[in-house]
């Protein structure tokens, strides 16, 4: 039997530590980034020449002008995360369309070159949003989880995607690329990155990818930049205990978890790709189930 490829993608989300879920409607210092994590991430996948993919909210194209076209400069590829990070499912469809659009000619036009992803903000979108990603003209996206337990997360229904291998779903040349879980219980937990990884213990996740990765075709890693900014997380008033906790907590370990996980990847035979290399090896004589 024909030994297929094993691709997988290092994703981040390009966003600042107040565009957390944990600090919606809460007063926060927009004036305070910790975007300089984009540049810690760049430096660390350098160390490996791999490159990825970024996706990018529109509404700090102009503040973060710089930081994103360093990323573009450096070989990565820029897709959009939407023009802001409230979840798509609390908007009108209409306005959503409208507002992906522009996100999408905001990030090209800076990069000077075509945004063909999208990612949606807490992977909170449901199929009748998801259309309408489609019809505003990208070519992929990475925006489905199984993982219904979390409260922002929204099970997407592609039942008329081709599932292409575990994964990867297609339908008239757009693709879906899903976010790793792997089953613990009865239950799938996220092995695919963000808090997940950042907060759960290292001797719980590190077997858990492991296993994952014994019998994938395809791994998606998501990161944000303030898991791996050098600066301190500001403190925000109004929240609970938890949620401060939530919010801070393994600050500082990320790296290091992520060069181990680039040490695993490896070894489990996976290529490190973008998003959009990944899309363009997916004919069937190279990767297939």
């Amino acid at each position: 039997m024909t030994e297929h490829k094993k691709y997988a993608v290092l994703s981040m989300d390009i966003e600042d530590w107040y565009h957390l879920d944990y600090f919606s409607g809460k007063e926060t210092d927009k004036t305070y980034s910790m975007l300089d994590g984009v540049v810690n991430y760049i430096e660390l996948l350098g160390k490996y020449d791999i490159k990825t993919t970024f996706f990018t909210l529109s509404e700090i194209a102009d503040s973060a002008r710089e930081i994103i076209l360093y990323v573009a400069a450096q070989g990565h590829e820029i897709a959009c995360h939407g023009k802001d990070h409230v979840r798509p499912v609390l908007k009108d469809v209409d306005v959503f369309y409208k507002e992906i659009i522009e996100a999408k000619d905001t990030l090209s036009n800076l990069i000077g070159k075509e945004v063909t992803g999208y990612r949606a903000p807490c992977y909170s979108i449901d199929r009748e949003r998801y259309d309408a990603v489609m019809a505003a003209g990208f070519k992929y996206s990475s925006s489905k989880i199984a993982f219904n337990q979390h409260p922002l997360y929204r099970e997407l229904d592609l039942h008329d995607f081709e599932q292409q291998v575990p994964g990867i779903y297609s339908k008239d040349g757009f693709y879906e690329f899903e976010l790793s879980t792997e089953p613990f219980l009865g239950k799938n937990i996220p092995v695919s990155g963000g808090g997940y990884i950042r907060i759960l213990p290292w001797i719980f996740m590190k077997p858990m990818i492991s296993s994952y990765l014994n019998n994938a075709k395809l791994y998606v890693l998501y990161i944000h930049p303030f898991e791996l900014s050098r600066r301190e997380m500001p403190r925000v008033s109004g929240v609970s205990f938890l949620t401060d906790v939530r919010a801070r907590k393994g600050l500082g370990n990320v790296e290091g978890k992520v060069e181990q996980l680039i040490t695993m990847l490896v070894s489990h035979g996976f290529e490190i790709v973008s998003m959009n290399e990944a899309m363009g090896h997916l004919d069937t004589t190279r990767l297939v189930s």
